[in-house]
């Protein structure tokens, strides 16, 4: 993610890019550790997360000042930790990312998420996440009445460079 923070250029930003806290089986590490059959666990994710927003606040920013960007996992933990909150923060940027159980997903919701912001970017040839599954998160959170949109771009499961003026305009316009 350094790279993709570096490439934003975004003035007076402070970048945090936590790891995943779950070994992953094959390499490196996870935001969800499971599978269907024994469940997923997220719970260190979300603790990662709260923790990291709990000390951005206590250093004086704003809920409204904070952003979540996460890509293709990072992004499914984004839309999943966003909901559940008892506050909103400034918007989150899910990238490549898919909501796993959306009547779960409505059901969690809080009244006080509504205030984020949801920027859904996903590539067009995405092989590994499908680009429909962002359609589907842009229906869910309409309907849930968050302030979404979505865009497309002719890309793979990447972050594309063609992305980078959308999100500078999303964070800079709140």
């Amino acid at each position: 993610m350094e790279p993709v923070a570096k490439s934003l250029r975004l003035p007076d930003t402070k970048w945090v890019i936590p790891q995943a806290p779950y070994k992953s089986d094959k390499s490196g590490f996870t935001w969800f550790h499971g599978n269907e059959e024994t469940g997923w666990k997220y719970i260190d994710s979300f603790k990662i997360i709260n923790s990291l927003i709990q000390d951005l606040v206590d250093q004086g920013f704003k809920y409204d000042e904070i952003f979540l960007l996460g890509f293709s996992q990072g992004a499914c933990l984004a839309m999943e930790w966003i909901i559940r909150q008892s506050f909103s923060i400034g918007g989150a940027i899910p990238i490549a990312g898919f909501i796993k159980y959306k009547d779960r997903f409505k059901i969690d919701a809080t009244l006080e998420s509504k205030g984020t912001q949801i920027l859904l970017i996903h590539g067009d040839k995405d092989e590994i996440i499908h680009p429909e599954e962002s359609e589907k998160a842009l229906k869910l959170f309409q309907s849930l009445d968050y302030e979404v949109n979505l865009h497309i771009l002719s890309a793979g499961h990447k972050i594309p460079l063609s992305a980078n003026n959308l999100i500078q305009q999303f964070i800079l316009a709140i």
